[in-house]
């Protein structure tokens, strides 16, 4: 006990700082951020004769958020051609005057940092409808508000189709009520319903890119949005974004998407 505490003293007269443990020297530094380097890591082509369910869940039911006004019906979405189509017409089903298509991938596939995600995809357009290629937290089901699960979210292309050159790039961030958001527009010389193309969204530690047709659109490198979200192809129709469909609104439209394809980088570490 003596010797203890001689020990002991003799400790604290060396030193006031508490011992720590033996001295590691200091952190390694970050590892370095080098080029990506894109590897395919899942694709759905649809190539099938229907829609895969190990991907997709196929939305049903009345939507009730945003002020739409259609009903998501299973059969509204098919695969012609190669592609995957969502079907939006004027019809009554489920006690609203229009219907149209959504799929998404739920939990079975997801994406995050480090992914890059490409769609090659022909928008419909007209007055009132709003196609989009996006991303969102995996408990939103397509139907109903998310609550406090909402954002993030990732809008890779969206379009209020009374004005289909420009496409509308936005992330979100935060929780509901309080979410906040960034947004880019890029306006092409021409409608994007006229033809395909390719819509990329690259998603880094510290950036998103947007690409349209193998282009830079947007790059945002502020409140990154986080998280494992879903894949979600839908058109909507009326609602806050565009409004109603008017006299000038042609139906049916059609939503095409001939492939997603889902890219990892391996040049880099991604928490």
């Amino acid at each position: 006990m003596v010797l203890a505490a001689v020990v002991a003293a003799s400790i604290a007269a060396c030193s006031s700082k508490p011992y720590s443990g033996p001295d590691t020297g200091p952190l390694p530094p970050p590892p370095p951020v080098r080029a990506a380097k894109w590897s395919l890591v899942w694709a759905d082509e649809f190539d099938g004769a229907t829609i895969d369910p190990a991907n997709w869940v196929v939305v049903d039911g009345a939507v009730n958020v945003n002020n739409e006004l259609e009903y998501y019906s299973p059969a509204q979405v098919s695969i012609e051609n190669g592609a995957l189509v969502l079907k939006s017409d004027r019809q009554a089903v489920g006690g609203r005057q229009y219907v149209s298509g959504e799929v998404r991938s739920g939990t079975k596939r997801t994406v995050t940092r480090g992914n890059a995600i490409e769609w090659r995809t022909q928008i419909p357009s007209g007055k009132g409808i709003w196609p989009a290629n996006w991303l969102v937290n995996t408990p939103c089901d397509g139907l109903n508000g998310c609550g406090s699960n909402w954002p993030p979210e990732i809008d890779v292309l969206e379009v209020k189709g009374s004005a289909p050159a420009t496409n509308i790039m936005t992330h979100w961030w935060g929780s509901y009520p309080g979410q906040q958001l960034q947004t880019t527009t890029w306006t092409s010389s021409q409608s994007l319903a006229d033809a395909y193309h390719t819509y990329r969204l690259e998603w880094y530690r510290d950036s998103i890119l947007w690409l349209v047709d193998g282009t830079t659109r947007a790059k945002h490198t502020a409140n990154v949005t986080d998280g494992q979200l879903q894949i979600v192809m839908n058109t909507a129709v009326g609602g806050n974004f565009d409004g109603a469909p008017d006299a000038s609104t042609v139906f049916p439209q059609y939503h095409r998407v001939d492939y997603v394809r889902v890219y990892r980088d391996t040049a880099n570490s991604y928490p």
